[in-house]
């Protein structure tokens, strides 16, 4: 039986750290995957980071892992070059104190995928033979136009690279027409925590979660049943601007519900993840983790 620790990406709320913190508070969590505080997190210097650190634990807030965008970047472009960003990418788990670090599979051409997968599976073992010396955890996310963005490629990362883990996103097969319960099936032996945002499949639109076709209360019903360990909902709202939909009769219906400003839209996809916990038998005890 799993438990479950809600986390955020607070900067879709503001790319100011007090506001991103305030934010978290009004919602009642305490964890953050950070991404972009006055610029992305990589790019900080180490006395950036270092105060960003402080901040956090004045705050009480501690990181579900860092949100790097490792492995963004062309499977043609000078992987050497490339692994200076990624050594910046391990020192700033290092000084925000994260042993997990989110990241991709580099952007391939879908027509030279296979083409591609052995020099993809080597950069992949140089990345975690330099992780692991740091004792960071690689958690690969399924992503749109990289190697691991349908359930199949998913399988044969893990399958290739034991020291792997997972980030599943529902919304993100959904978005590229793949079958989500699918995708999990995939990273659920590997899966380290997931990303919490849903999509409908026809109309391509971001959702708060089981709003969409993500599947989020199977998915989380699957991940209940298959272990018993504490694992980050990191949610992950992409709701700026956006239309809510709810499912009447096996139809999408617009409910007309919209916000102007992106601290409702934050506060909307944090309620619908703790709505559905509810649903499904969780509730929120000590130390803000969700259990039955």
């Amino acid at each position: 039986m799993a438990q479950f620790i809600i986390s955020a990406f607070a900067d879709e709320v503001s790319d100011d750290l007090g506001a991103q913190i305030a934010a978290l508070r009004r919602n009642g969590l305490r964890c953050i995957e950070p991404r972009n505080i006055a610029g992305g997190i990589i790019e900080k210097s180490d006395e950036e980071l270092a105060q960003i650190h402080e901040a956090l634990e004045r705050a009480g807030v501690t990181l579900s892992a860092l949100g790097s965008p490792i492995g963004k970047f062309s499977i043609d472009g000078d992987f050497d070059a490339y692994l200076g960003v990624f050594r910046r990418a391990l020192a700033a788990c290092k000084i925000l104190g994260t042993p997990r670090m989110r990241m991709f599979s580099f952007f391939v051409p879908q027509e030279r995928l296979r083409e591609c997968r052995p020099e993809v599976l080597r950069r992949l073992r140089v990345l975690l033979e330099e992780a692991e010396k740091q004792d960071v955890l690689l958690c690969h996310e399924n992503e749109s136009n990289i190697y691991g963005q349908n359930p199949r490629e998913v399988a044969d990362l893990f399958g290739a690279l034991p020291g792997l883990r997972g980030v599943f996103d529902a919304a993100n097969y959904v978005m590229n027409d793949q079958d989500p319960i699918a995708g999990l099936e995939a990273t659920l032996p590997h899966l380290e925590y997931l990303h919490m945002k849903d999509a409908l499949r026809e109309e391509k639109a971001i959702v708060p979660v089981g709003m969409g076709d993500g599947c989020y209360e199977e998915v989380l019903r699957r991940v209940d049943a298959a272990t018993d360990r504490t694992l980050f909902l990191t949610v992950e709202p992409h709701l700026h601007i956006f239309q809510a939909y709810q499912k009447i009769d096996s139809h999408h219906l617009k409910t007309g519900v919209s916000f102007d400003n992106s601290d409702d839209a934050f506060d909307c996809a944090v309620t619908a993840v703790k709505g559905l916990l509810t649903k499904i038998g969780f509730h929120e005890g000590e130390n803000r983790i969700w259990k039955k």
